[in-house]
């Protein structure tokens, strides 16, 4: 007998979950994560000059993830990047909102910090 594990009968919560991510986009998607809320759903490091490296991920209603994409994320990103990294809304079927951030994989880094900068809180 299988038991389902979630249902629409119990309450959800928010945890932390580790898991397997690419090693060169780690940083990006541990960055992420720090905003309670966020689940990201898919990532890959990318190929250099082949395939850019990306990051899909849920946050709250269009309002939030709007909001996080086109107010702070892309600014931001816009600001140090240009046309390198790429902030979008995506919707599949009509699923909620996800979010994709898209980038060069040799931008990697500058990506991760800003979104350290962003989305960590200080003390």
């Amino acid at each position: 007998m299988t038991v389902p594990c979630v249902t629409e009968d119990h309450e959800q919560v928010w945890i932390k979950v580790n898991t397997r991510v690419d090693r060169g986009i780690a940083r990006v998607v541990s960055a992420l994560n720090c905003l309670d809320g966020l689940q990201t759903v898919d990532s890959c490091e990318g190929i250099a000059k082949y395939k850019p490296a990306h990051v899909y991920f849920y946050y709250g209603d269009w309002h939030q993830i709007g909001t996080l994409v086109f107010d702070r994320i892309g600014p931001a990103l816009w600001g140090r990047l240009g046309n390198e990294a790429i902030v979008s809304l995506e919707v599949f079927n009509d699923s909620a909102p996800m979010g994709k951030l898209s980038f060069d994989k040799e931008a990697t880094n500058v990506v991760a910090s800003i979104l350290e900068e962003l989305l960590y809180e200080r003390p």
